[in-house]
């Protein structure tokens, strides 16, 4: 007969089950990451990042995952998990449709093949630790991309200075706003877990950095921002 299934919460919670009046070591996973190197030109996007959004955003989702994995169900973490997807494609989606229509209006005027310069580029350090991050990182790149196409509109004065400040800033919060459901659903899955009595197994698991700023540089690019001649 084929040994009973052990789930992760069961596994978590006996390797801090106390035996002999002293707590067992908790275990420590070899989980399988990613490491991406992403650098970020955009003044907005750098906004996210040192208004402290996109860390906790990312450290949010990494927390659900592990939480969701002490104290839940497979149904309710097949149910979470698909909410977070539809989240993450939606602005995905928006993103994609909006950077088409910004490519399509370079091309009208010859600039698909330039791009300002950037004067203090911001350097990451992700580490993709969960599907859902990976996803997340991914945004956080094609927002960039988005803004260096805003950007270079703006600078050929074919948009006006508030429409650049505009269509920036109302980018900027779509990202940050699903940041922020992010970290609601974390804060709400840490209370469910301390009503459930498992607030100490939750602490007790191995703390993780999903984001770090490496630093800033200047990046110098051959493309000038004016239209060919």
């Amino acid at each position: 007969m084929p040994p009973a299934r052990v789930s992760l919460r069961e596994h978590a919670l006996a390797e801090r089950r106390p035996e002999g009046g002293r707590r067992a070591k908790p275990y420590r996973h070899s989980r399988p990451v990613f490491d991406r190197q992403v650098r970020v030109h955009s003044e907005y996007v750098r906004r996210l990042v040192s208004d402290r959004q996109l860390k906790p955003a990312m450290t949010a989702l990494y927390g659900i995952d592990l939480i969701l994995r002490l104290i839940a169900t497979e149904a309710e973490i097949d149910r979470i998990d698909q909410a977070i997807d539809a989240r993450l494609l939606e602005i995905s989606e928006a993103l994609g449709e909006e950077l088409e229509v910004l490519r399509a209006q370079l091309a009208l005027h010859h600039l698909t093949e330039v791009r300002p310069r950037y004067t203090g580029v911001q350097n990451l350090r992700i580490e993709v630790s969960s599907p859902h991050i990976g996803a997340y990182t991914n945004l956080i790149v094609e927002l960039d991309q988005l803004m260096i196409a805003i950007d270079t509109l703006w600078l050929s004065g074919l948009i006006s200075n508030q429409e650049h400040v505009d269509r920036a800033i109302q980018w900027r919060d779509r990202l940050g706003l699903v940041g922020q459901a992010f970290i609601a659903l974390h804060r709400a899955a840490y209370e469910e877990a301390d009503r459930r009595g498992q607030r100490e197994a939750v602490d007790q698991a191995e703390p993780h950095v999903v984001l770090t700023v490496i630093g800033e540089d200047a990046e110098t690019l051959s493309e000038s921002c004016s239209q060919p001649g």
